[in-house]
């Protein structure tokens, strides 16, 4: 935890040599011109031990400011080509913290998670071939190689839809906005694999 001014000299000052030469003014008093010598050095210190605490939020893309284009710049371009000067703050730090913890995988836990460090919630549901002696009648027939094949489930960020009175010529009759998760799944996907979004 860093230290004021007034405590950064007060310390400076208890480091001093004792004696007549260097004068120390009693406790409550008013400090003496010795005392004084040290407030430009308390002063530098102080804003060194407020700076070396502040970059400790700066470790982390999640809560970094000042290191956030560094930690952009280390990681390179996107690769879903993402423009992050299109990005509001908190969407670069989301992108950048989940593109430096990035590990891999192939669990439902592992794209769920990777999703929700984007702020975006999904659910998957996974094929399995019918078994003759599990199927009960109604079940839908999932036959090879649909197996391979998974859907992500998650909600639209938003839809417009065209009215009469507002919209004009040229307008989209139904303009929805989807997920740019969807690209952080597709490269992260197994490649025997293939992936469906369906937005609910």
């Amino acid at each position: 935890m860093s230290r004021s001014r007034a405590d950064v000299q007060r310390d400076l000052v208890g480091l001093a040599p004792q004696g007549w030469v260097w004068p120390h003014s009693a406790q409550n008093a008013p400090e003496s011109q010795f005392e004084t010598l040290f407030k430009p050095l308390a002063k530098g210190i102080a804003d060194i031990e407020a700076l070396a605490e502040a970059m400790m939020a700066e470790i982390d893309p999640r809560t970094a400011t000042l290191l956030l284009p560094d930690f952009e710049r280390v990681l390179g371009p996107d690769p879903c080509g993402r423009d992050p000067s299109s990005m509001s703050l908190e969407q670069r730090r989301q992108l950048a913290h989940q593109r430096w913890t990035a590990r891999g995988g192939a669990s439902i836990p592992y794209f769920v998670a990777l999703a929700a460090k984007r702020g975006v919630t999904i659910a998957i549901v996974e094929n399995r071939t019918s078994q003759a002696d599990a199927a009960v009648a109604g079940d839908e027939l999932i036959e090879s190689p649909e197996q391979f094949a998974w859907t992500v489930e998650l909600a639209l960020l938003g839809e417009t839809v065209a009215r009469a009175d507002e919209s004009q010529a040229g307008d989209l009759l139904l303009d929805i906005i989807l997920s740019d998760v969807e690209c952080d799944i597709r490269r992260a996907k197994p490649a025997h694999t293939d992936v469906a979004f369906r937005y609910i």
